[in-house]
C-alpha cells in the first residue's frame, strides 16, 4: 500500500494566493470592459482627490476669514497695557511711534521680533527687547536702553550745528552719534548745558550713526571725567574742537582754552585743576594752557583781568 503525504499550506501563503487571483480577475475584468471602464476608475480617483483638496482649501479659507474679520477685530484683544522699562529717554508714546504700532492694534497682529528690530535700527537706541502676554489685559512689554545724550556734534560743512532740534546730531559717552529726535531728546536735555564737539567732515560725506567714532573717544572720555569730578576749580566744558589727529582744544565756561592730547587724560585733568587753583590763589585768570607737556606746562594769563572780590554782607 502506498501512502500519500500532504503538507499543509501556511495561511499567509493562502492569503497571497487569493490576492493574486483577485488581482488577475480584476485585471481581466478591466481588459474585458475596455477603455471606458479604465477611464471611469481614473475619473473616480481624480474626483476623490479634488474633493479632499477642496475641503482643505475651504477649511484654510474659513480660518483666515475668521481670523482677519473677527478675531483680529475683537476690542478685548487690542493692546490694553504697555509696560515700558527704559532709562528715562523714551516714553511709551515715543516707543509706539518708533515701532509703528498703537494701542488700537490687535495683540495677535503684532510680531514682537519685528518690533524689536525696528527699535534696534534706531541709532538712538542701544538695545531693545519686545514681548507680549495675552491675559485679561493684553500687555505689550518693551525694554529700551536708549543712548544718553552727552554732547552736541558740530560739523558746519555738513550743515550740522549744536542745539539744532530738527537737524542736529548728538553723541553719547561712548562716542556714538545719533540724530536728535526733537520729541524724545529735547525734553530730556532741556535745562542741561551740553557741550559741543567739532568734527571734520568724513571722506564719505556723511556721519556714521549707531557706531563708535574714533575721533570722539578722547573728547567724550574727557567730558565724562569732568562731569564726575567734584572740584570748585574745574569749570564746565563749552566746546571741543579737534584741529589735528594728536590733540584737541577745549573751551571752558570761564573762557579758558586748554589743549589736551588723546592719552593720559586723568593726568592732564589733574594738571588743569592745579593750574586753576594756583591762578585763583594768585588772583589771576588763565586764558590758555597746553597740558600736553609733562613738565613746564605753558600757561597764558589774561593781563587785563582784575580779581574783584565779591561783596560780603555786613551784619549789624
Amino acid at each position: 500500500m502506498s501512502h500519500k503525504v500532504t503538507t499543509p499550506v501556511p495561511p499567509s501563503a493562502k492569503r497571497q494566493e487569493m490576492l493574486l487571483l483577485e488581482r488577475e480577475a480584476r485585471k481581466e475584468a478591466i481588459e474585458r470592459k475596455g477603455k471606458n471602464y479604465r477611464f471611469w476608475l481614473f475619473r473616480r480617483k481624480l474626483y476623490h482627490i479634488v474633493v479632499v483638496y477642496a475641503l482643505i482649501i475651504g477649511l484654510i479659507g474659513a480660518i483666515v476669514f475668521l481670523w482677519t474679520n473677527y478675531i483680529l477685530k475683537y476690542d478685548w484683544l487690542s493692546i490694553d497695557t504697555v509696560t515700558l522699562n527704559s532709562n528715562g529717554i523714551f516714553n511709551a508714546e515715543q516707543a509706539f511711534a518708533v515701532m509703528g504700532v498703537g494701542p488700537q492694534d490687535n495683540i495677535f497682529s503684532i510680531d514682537a521680533s519685528v518690533l524689536e528690530q525696528r527699535l534696534q535700527k534706531c541709532p538712538a537706541i542701544r538695545r531693545a527687547d519686545v514681548k507680549y502676554q495675552v491675559s485679561s489685559n493684553p500687555t505689550l512689554i518693551v525694554d529700551i536702553d536708549a543712548r544718553v545724550p552727552a554732547a552736541w556734534i558740530d560739523c558746519p560743512e555738513l550743515g550740522i550745528h549744536p542745539g539744532d532740534a530738527k537737524y542736529g546730531v548728538l553723541a553719547d559717552k561712548d562716542g556714538v552719534m545719533f540724530p536728535c529726535m526733537e520729541t524724545v531728546h529735547m525734553p530730556y536735555i532741556q535745562g542741561k548745558h551740553l557741550p559741543s564737539v567739532s568734527l571734520r567732515p568724513p571722506s564719505s560725506g556723511q556721519l556714521s550713526y549707531g557706531v563708535s567714532t574714533r575721533d570722539l573717544e578722547a573728547p567724550m572720555q574727557l567730558i565724562e571725567l569732568l562731569s564726575g569730578a567734584v572740584s570748585e576749580f574745574l569749570p564746565g566744558i563749552v566746546s571741543i574742537s579737534t584741529p589735528n589727529d594728536w590733540s584737541f582744544c577745549v573751551r571752558f565756561s570761564n573762557d579758558c582754552q586748554a589743549t589736551f592730547s588723546h592719552y593720559g587724560l586723568e593726568r592732564q585733568v589733574d594738571k588743569l585743576e592745579q593750574a586753576l587753583e594756583h591762578a585763583r590763589q594768585t588772583h589771576r585768570k588763565i586764558n590758555a594752557i597746553n597740558l600736553i607737556p609733562e613738565h613746564n606746562v605753558p600757561v597764558l594769563f589774561d593781563g587785563a583781568y582784575e580779581d574783584i572780590p565779591l561783596a560780603e554782607p555786613i551784619e549789624e
